[in-house]
């Protein structure tokens, strides 16, 4: 072989293991992409969301402990940890005062990439997430579309998720799906070197009971993305910028959503 021919080849092999060492790398925190890890390759991440504003006083801490394997074939499955800790007002004979509740629960994730965004004319994955705690149980779908041209990376999620609560008709015992969810995201990234990203994220939520939509109401914000080796930092504030429905006031929903998201994402590749 050639010396040009093998250069050429040695730049396509590195190209191609630059591409799959980062095919994992998030750059948003609420909106997923299309990218998988591959066999045998691992991450733990950790989310912090700190939740508040509601019509009376509201503050709420959760956090996902997540482990992540790469399976091979364009597959990788997760497992979480969830704890949640929430403070609100509760109302007695017409007086006030504080309550606290905890919660911990587990999920399971599975991904699997259709489509590669950079390969391909769009990134294309399917999700699906499990979840069980002590009162509910959840289900969740999502459809994943990202695209990457150039210094810009976009993305957006079609999200369904229903939650199963336990209870009692009588005497015979159901499991009745109290509320569902449908939600789209959509995300933009600008690279301003390799390392750091400005991202803006927007969610569109939706909260459906017993057939009739309750609850709808837009968030949008900005964000930061950084990786350095093996390390990656998300960063993300998602105020609520209107109400489409269940309004507590001219403009937001505070019964159902809160005024303010931050959310914090970090992982390390093991």
């Amino acid at each position: 072989m050639k010396k040009g021919s093998k250069k050429i080849v040695l730049l396509v092999g590195l190209l191609a293991v630059a591409i799959a060492s980062n095919a994992q790398d998030r750059l948003f925190t609420y909106t997923y992409q299309s990218g998988v890890l591959n066999k045998g390759q691992r991450e733990i991440e950790v989310w912090n969301t700190f939740r508040t504003g509601k019509a009376d006083y509201f503050s709420a801490l959760d956090n996902r402990t997540e482990f992540e394997i790469g399976l091979g074939k364009n597959l990788q499955t997760a497992f979480y940890l969830n704890l949640s800790s929430a403070t609100n007002t509760v109302s007695l004979l017409g007086i006030k005062s504080l309550e606290t509740q905890n919660e911990i629960s587990f999920s399971n994730e599975w991904k699997y990439k259709l489509l590669d965004p950079v390969a391909n004319p769009i990134g294309l994955a399917l999700y699906g997430e499990y979840g069980i705690s002590g009162k509910e149980y959840e289900l969740e779908g999502k459809v994943i579309v990202d695209k990457k041209m150039g210094a810009v990376t976009l993305a957006a999620n079609a999200i369904y998720e229903m939650e199963l609560e336990p209870g009692y008709k009588g005497n015979e015992f159901e499991l009745e799906a109290e509320e569902h969810k449908a939600d789209l995201n959509i995300s933009a990234a600008y690279a301003l070197n390799p390392r750091f990203n400005l991202t803006v994220e927007s969610a569109f939520r939706n909260v459906i009971v017993e057939g009739q939509l309750e609850h709808s109401a837009l968030y949008a914000g900005l964000g930061v993305s950084y990786s350095k080796d093996k390390f990656l930092l998300n960063f993300t504030v998602m105020p609520q910028l209107t109400s489409f429905k269940g309004a507590t006031n001219s403009t937001l929903n505070l019964n159902e959503f809160e005024k303010t998201q931050c959310r914090l994402l970090f992982s390390y590749a093991l």
